[in-house]
């Protein structure tokens, strides 16, 4: 029991103090956006587990990505926004054969890892930016903007394969709908 403890205080320990954030809005939507981003990897982990190992090529059609590629886009892409960041080194994996149900997983796992070791760092002067560039090209984002354009990024990919789910006449996990305190 005493193992437990030490590890709660140094998890508690590494994160920022409650006295650090003088902006309530910021500490909420952080707060929140963790607690909807752990949903979010539940559940997106919950419909790639749905769909058997011998499936993870099929799509609704042609044009489209197979059930595995796209599992493995919503991973790079959700390291692509985070890593701006620069709170968390991103995997060194490469892409793997989306038909390895066990290696796309591996994938997905290892980029939600990320993005929560990169949430788990933020501050309260990370969450009010509004000057995050990843090239010269590109326009500022706000850690807001970053924030909504992955979530809404994922929902939008696992909403697709969850379709493929059906195709494979497969009935799809269930959304949880609870509210967050």
């Amino acid at each position: 029991m005493k193992r437990r403890h030490a590890i709660v205080a140094a998890a508690a320990a590494a994160l920022p103090s409650q006295a650090q954030w003088t902006n309530p809005f910021a500490q909420s939507f952080l707060k929140s956006f963790l607690e909807h981003w752990k949903d979010t990897r539940e559940y997106t982990l919950n419909v790639l587990d749905a769909m058997p190992a011998g499936k993870f090529t099929v799509k609704a059609n042609p044009a489209q990505r197979t059930f595995g590629e796209q599992l493995i886009h919503i991973a790079g892409a959700n390291t692509a926004y985070f890593r701006g960041f620069e709170l968390a080194e991103p995997p060194a994996l490469k892409a793997p054969d989306p038909a390895d149900k066990t290696a796309v997983r591996e994938y997905l796992v290892a980029h939600f890892d990320f993005t929560s070791a990169v949430l788990a760092r933020m501050t309260q002067e990370h969450v009010v930016k509004t000057d995050i560039r990843w090239s010269p090209r590109q326009k500022p984002h706000s850690t807001v903007d970053i924030f909504l354009r992955a979530y809404m990024h994922t929902a939008h990919h696992r909403g697709q394969i969850v379709s493929y789910l059906r195709v494979a006449e497969i009935t799809p996990p269930t959304w949880k709908f609870e509210p967050h305190a």
